[in-house]
């Protein structure tokens, strides 16, 4: 599989990195991360260039990690600046990659492309995730046996929820009609329920009738928001209730996907078992619900693409085509070597408070 690699990728949880090493693989790559004393991060390729053997094995001695097999020293920037070996000479090739890391709204975005052309103000923000006074949120990461592009599928399509996550919404969700379109490089996919009764997850907190919207927004290759509420009928969302439910998705290797996941809710801030109930739900709906669908599609399709077997396509799949259509643009760009085109200023466009009027 050829990934995008002139783009902002998710890698952790801020809170998973502290300077003790760790190894996690991205785009078939294993990257190296830890912490230097000051608190910033340091990622680079987890392979000592003499013997091959993972850094994440040896130790931290400062802000520089030790190989484990023969103690080769590398700074933050993969430069090797220690040969405890015979002569004790330093060959020019004894170097290992570095990538650019950006830490923002608890998130450690990588780019693992050509490093001249990371661009800090093209990094995603997702400020429900920083904004105690206004959000409260959970977070979690699960591996997913799946591609990305099957997983960004899946998340694309609003209609599978009404079956594979049956306790969020009932049947005739399907049968609503879906909006999508691309906007500056994004794309869009919304359901919306008129004078409908509330789903469960709102049922306990609103009562009588609502209107409802479900909406997802994509900033391909896997950063995906979707904004999941309800209000009395016919009143502006505002005066609703209102979950920011993040997913990004990154590759781990052609056929396995990293997921980190958040939601934020702007009602109940100090509810700590409701914060605690999403936690799990949300947990076990990816582990439980969607994990086994997506390692049976995964494995049915084995080492090829989805596209390559003609199938029978829904309306409920033309979000997600215009998402791979945008991925097959930027990887044209990449082998044409242009610079990275991310749409329109930052992610998400505008404000959240503009976001949320939509």
């Amino acid at each position: 599989m050829t990934f995008i690699r002139n783009t902002w990728y998710a890698a952790a949880w801020s809170g998973d990195i502290g300077r003790k090493l760790f190894s996690r693989t991205l785009l078939n790559e294993p990257v190296l991360f830890y912490r230097r004393e000051d608190g910033s991060i340091v990622a680079m390729r987890d392979r000592c260039p003499h013997r091959l053997v993972p850094l994440s094995m040896g130790r931290l001695v400062g802000d520089d990690v030790e190989c484990i097999y023969h103690g080769l020293k590398f700074d933050g920037g993969g430069r090797c600046i220690a040969n405890p070996n015979g002569s004790q000479l330093i060959p020019k090739a004894a170097a290992v990659d570095a990538y650019r890391v950006v830490e923002r709204h608890q998130i450690v975005w990588i780019w693992m492309g050509e490093q001249a052309l990371a661009d800090e103000a093209q990094v995603p923000d997702l400020p429900w995730l920083a904004d105690p006074e206004h959000f409260t949120e959970t977070h979690g990461t699960t591996t997913l046996p799946a591609s990305y592009l099957l997983v960004v599928d899946n998340l694309m399509d609003l209609r599978h929820t009404a079956f594979l996550h049956s306790a969020l919404e009932p049947r005739d969700h399907a049968l609503i009609p879906v909006k999508d379109y691309e906007e500056n490089g994004r794309v869009w996919a919304k359901i919306f329920s008129e004078n409908t009764p509330p789903p469960p997850f709102f049922a306990m907190k609103i009562e009588g009738r609502v209107d409802h919207w479900q909406e997802m927004l994509c900033y391909p290759p896997g950063v995906c928001a979707i904004f999941y509420g309800v209000t009395a009928p016919g009143r502006p969302r505002k005066e609703g209730l209102d979950t920011i439910n993040i997913s990004l998705v990154t590759p781990e290797t052609d056929r396995s996907s990293h997921y980190l996941w958040a939601s934020a809710r702007d009602f109940d801030l100090d509810d700590g078992k409701l914060t605690e109930a999403v936690r799990e739900g949300s947990a076990y709906a990816f582990a439980n619900e969607d994990a086994p669908v997506l390692a049976a599609q995964q494995q049915a399709i084995g080492d090829r693409d989805l596209m390559e077997f003609g199938p029978v396509l829904f309306s409920n799949d033309v979000a997600a085509g215009r998402v791979r259509r945008i991925i097959e643009r930027r990887l044209a760009e990449e082998r044409q070597g242009g610079a990275p085109t991310c749409g329109e200023g930052n992610w998400p466009p505008g404000t959240d408070a503009a976001l949320l009027s939509i």
